[in-house]
């Protein structure tokens, strides 16, 4: 793929949302989206892969888009994306962290864990960069995922001006040298910017991305009847005090989220109509007493769970 351009304008007005939602997930990452606009939806998305790094500059009014474990389990993806929002506002939840972006600013974000975002967006750049080559320059760059990266961060302005570069007619060959080389080099100088962060959030940072790091295992472990503050504090090589307290400064324990992210995914699969009964959506998402966790939903949700089960 050299450089592709896609434009809603030139099909109808009734479809033109669908095909927009069909192209975005095409080039950039399989998710659900919705308008949020009454006005007939105009977007523009252009492609561009320069060395390893393949870049899309986006155009499009207000509009939603949520990537969650229905999408992860059919299209597996494992590669970290930069928002560059030359022009527009949005909001960005991940991991637990919500980044809200203004004109100038930057946000990374990880394909391969849900997220939910909202982009008005009159220029947006969004760039794949392939997870292996970014992390062996900087080895802690998935702490920095949904945390906004503002225009006047050290290391910004530079990574600004290569995103608008790769618009440039001379990487029309996506393979050559000098393309692989400029790819290399955005790589390099993201990973030079979020270690800038780093040294400027300093200790609570990186309590920051452990806590990520901890509810993104959360959401892959669900199924798991043992998941424990134990057992999470072994898979991150860390103690359990490390753990709660990292838990706390959020104002939650660990074990609560466990639970909070059980009954959430328990009833996007009832309302979903992934479920085939009550008994089946508890145990597959670590439940291991029936009425226990009819007793947890229904307080959370002011329900019982087949309510939901037989409106599918």
């Amino acid at each position: 793929m050299n450089s592709l351009a896609y434009l809603t304008t030139d099909v109808a007005t009734a479809l033109r949302f669908d095909y927009w939602h069909d192209v975005v997930c095409r080039h950039c990452i399989p998710a659900a989206s919705r308008a949020m606009t009454a006005e007939p939806f105009e977007g523009r998305l252009d492609v561009r892969d320069v060395g390893s790094v393949s870049v899309n500059r986006m155009s499009a009014p207000l509009h939603y888009w949520s990537r969650d474990a229905h999408h992860l389990r059919q299209h597996p993806l494992d590669d970290l994306w930069l928002a560059f929002l030359q022009d527009g506002e949005g909001a960005f939840v991940q991991g637990g962290r919500q980044g809200r972006l203004r004109s100038g600013d930057m946000l990374l974000y990880d394909a391969g864990r849900p997220f939910e975002c909202t982009m008005d967006a009159r220029s947006v750049y969004l760039a794949r960069m392939p997870r292996r080559l970014l992390l062996r320059r900087f080895a802690k760059a998935e702490d920095f995922t949904a945390r906004p990266i503002t225009a006047d961060s050290p290391g910004a302005a530079p990574l600004h001006a290569m995103l608008h570069e790769t618009a440039n007619p001379a990487f029309a060959q996506p393979h050559s040298a000098a393309a692989e080389r400029f790819g290399g080099a955005l790589i390099d100088l993201l990973a030079v910017t979020l270690e800038l962060q780093q040294d400027a959030a300093g200790d609570a940072g990186a309590e920051q991305g452990l806590y990520a790091r901890m509810k993104a295992y959360i959401e892959r472990h669900l199924e798991d009847p043992a998941l424990s503050l134990d057992t999470l504090a072994q898979a991150h090589h860390v103690s359990a005090r490390t753990v709660a307290r990292a838990f706390a400064r959020q104002g939650e324990t660990a074990m609560g989220a466990v639970w909070q992210a059980r009954l959430e995914a328990s009833r996007e699969a009832l309302v979903g109509g992934r479920a085939h009964s009550v008994t089946d959506v508890a145990f597959q998402h670590g439940f291991s007493d029936l009425s226990h966790f009819s007793r947890a939903f229904r307080k959370a949700y002011g329900c019982a769970p087949h309510t939901l089960l037989k409106t599918r």
